[in-house]
């Protein structure tokens, strides 16, 4: 009994566990939220080493990254966005200064992909404007219909710190810190099914391949290929579940 709370326990955090013979499928495909934080001073201009560019991002710690340049420089700065392999980008957030009656910092969270065999693209993901003259702000931003694949393309934030065609403000316009949030996902369902007791119209099909195709299980025979489905869970077999889908492990003693 013990064992079944606690793969039913799973099952309800993540849909990663299934136990017993409930056929009721998880709520939906997505599992863990999670954020990844943007520090000011990992902004950089486009070529930081080209005096040509006519502006200098300049990073004063906790009080923010601001811009310096010359008459209507862009004033450009470029951050790359770490998130996990096939989660759906959500929400950008951006915290910082704005007391400039004037000028506005703009955004853009663009896709740079080149896949093997492809041609190389640039795509702006979302662009806007964050209109703010009141000193400190907090911001944000909500993307659609974005997922990350790593394998392919890279993502960045970019930030102009002016309007275009405008002098830059200097320190009336800081960036102190953003952060993009995302939720992981579950992969699409395959058009055909591994196992033969779990065929693609099983409430459970996308999550048990999901299981499979990461290395998590092999199923309980090879010979026809099954996965057994309905048959209860050992504390043994949640262990490797666990253990196999978190990734999970230690630091050994030198001596072992």
């Amino acid at each position: 009994m013990k064992t079944n709370l606690i793969a039913g326990a799973v099952l309800a955090a993540g849909g990663i566990l299934m136990a017993g013979t409930s056929t009721a499928a998880p709520g939906g495909p997505e599992t863990a939220a999670g954020y990844t934080t943007i520090m000011n001073y990992q902004l950089q201009s486009a070529n930081p080493t080209d005096a040509a560019i006519g502006y200098l991002l300049h990073h004063q710690g906790s009080a923010g990254t601001s811009c310096f340049g010359q008459p209507q420089a862009e004033c450009l700065g470029y951050a790359q966005i770490d998130a996990p392999e096939g989660a759906r980008l959500e929400l950008l957030e951006v915290w910082g200064f704005d007391e400039s009656p004037d000028a506005d910092l703009h955004f853009a969270v663009i896709a740079n992909c080149e896949p093997p065999a492809g041609i190389a693209t640039s795509t702006i993901l979302k662009e806007g404007t964050f209109v703010q003259s009141g000193g400190d702000f907090f911001a944000a931003e909500s993307l659609e219909d974005v997922t990350v694949n790593n394998a392919d393309c890279g993502y960045t934030i970019r930030l102009r710190f002016t309007d275009p065609g405008e002098d830059p403000v200097g320190l009336a316009i800081r960036v102190r810190k953003m952060a993009m949030r995302w939720h992981r996902q579950v992969s699409p369902p395959p058009a055909a099914a591994t196992f033969g007791d779990v065929p693609t119209t099983h409430p459970f099909f996308q999550f048990v391949e999901a299981l499979f195709r990461s290395g998590i299980t092999a199923g309980c025979n090879a010979a026809p290929p099954l996965y057994c489905p309905d048959q209860p869970l050992t504390r043994g077999q949640m262990a490797a579940f666990l253990a196999k889908g978190l990734g999970l492990q230690w630091p050994l003693p030198q001596s072992e």
